[in-house]
């Protein structure tokens, strides 16, 4: 995002809006730090500047700095997967779309939050983690499986290293003897990712709408606590073949 200078009055009404604090005063006016913007567009739809000196950046769509805008910008559609709001659906269709069979075990690590956010860097050392852990694959339909340069060892595109964004999500499946390992690989690099992240595991239901039980013990296990939500599609899908 841009602020042109020669449209702002300095009212500083854009400042507060962001979610990075990337807006300041240069003298008396206000100026969008580029390094530290996240193309988000916050300051846009929310600050309501009264002489529309914000705009978009010429750049903005740029490679890899779009990346900036798809992971940052709920209302951006992400190039790689064609989904708003970070590029996946996480699971909130897997009941109908079967991205997560039966019998498997998904995880999906959600990194990064507003006013802090978090470098690419980051979810390199998480995919990396992965990897040493024996899990070489991220879900195709998410935008971080095409950022890979190599599943084995989980390097991203070196590229691609040097942006940051608002939140990304990871996602990977597994087989239910696995959880422990993955779950115990995620406690030992958060102390080496410069954010914060949350984990979510998640599976189809048994009959009765009850959770494995057998998933939940792995969990308690690794001295996580969990918190059950689900999200059941009621005749909007499609029958599995």
């Amino acid at each position: 995002m841009m602020i042109r200078e020669e449209l702002c009055v300095g009212c500083g009404r854009c400042q507060p809006y962001c979610p990075t604090v990337a807006i300041r005063y240069d003298g008396l006016k206000s100026i969008i730090d580029q390094d530290i913007c996240y193309e988000c567009s916050t300051c846009l739809r929310a600050a309501h500047c009264p002489v529309d000196a914000i705009c978009e950046s010429p750049n903005v769509f740029d490679h890899p700095r779009d990346l900036r805008r798809h992971f940052s910008d709920p209302a951006s559609r992400h190039v790689a997967t064609g989904i708003e709001g970070r590029g996946t659906e996480e699971t909130k269709s897997g009941d109908v779309t079967r991205r997560l069979p039966p019998g498997k075990v998904g995880i999906a690590i959600e990194v990064g939050r507003p006013n802090l956010g978090m470098s690419l860097r980051d979810v390199q050392k998480i995919t990396r983690a992965i990897a040493r852990a024996g899990i070489h694959k991220i879900e195709p339909c998410n935008p971080i499986h095409s950022m890979l340069a190599d599943e084995a060892t989980g390097d991203l595109k070196p590229e691609l290293l040097g942006e940051r964004v608002l939140s990304a999500i990871i996602e990977i499946e597994m087989e239910k003897g696995q959880i422990r390992s993955i779950l115990k690989t995620l406690k030992e690099v958060a102390r080496e990712v410069d954010s914060v992240f949350c984990i979510d595991c998640f599976m189809v239901v048994e009959p009765g709408i009850e959770i494995p039980g057998d998933v939940l013990e792995e969990i308690r296990a690794e001295g996580l606590s969990w918190r059950p939500n689900a999200k059941i599609n009621m005749g909007l899908g499609r029958a599995w073949e």
